[in-house]
């Protein structure tokens, strides 16, 4: 008659392949994490500065500041929330926080004639 079961050797082999498995899948998936956390951060950035452009857009009388390829300017986030171009509901990835919680800006500068929309928080 013939016992049925796993030898102490063919367990410990079976727990070394997992070992490998885990130790070649985490780091794979640790870096696919933060890679995405990055893509949503930035995401985040371009979502807010899209709405300061359209702000901007809207408001070109507010920034005369701007003409003729000279000078800066900023807006608050509290700003863009209250003028609906973003909802404050809206959560920073960064700080986990609500936009309109937080004490932000967009910074408008030029660059060749260029308004620049920069994210500050």
């Amino acid at each position: 008659m013939m016992k049925r079961g796993f030898t102490l050797v063919e367990l410990l082999g079976i727990l070394v392949i997992l070992g490998v498995i885990v130790l070649v899948s985490v780091p794979s998936l640790i870096t696919t994490n933060k890679a995405s956390k990055e893509n949503e951060i930035a995401e985040f950035k371009a979502t807010v500065e899209n709405a300061a452009e359209s702000y901007v857009e809207t408001h070109p009388d507010s920034f005369t500041n701007l003409k003729n390829c000279t000078g800066t300017g900023a807006i608050t986030t509290e700003k863009l929330v209250k003028e609906g171009f973003l909802d404050g509901s809206t959560v920073n990835p960064e700080t986990n926080q609500k936009i309109i919680n937080e004490a932000s800006t967009v910074n408008i500068t030029l660059n060749d004639c260029t308004l620049i929309y920069t994210y500050t928080n």
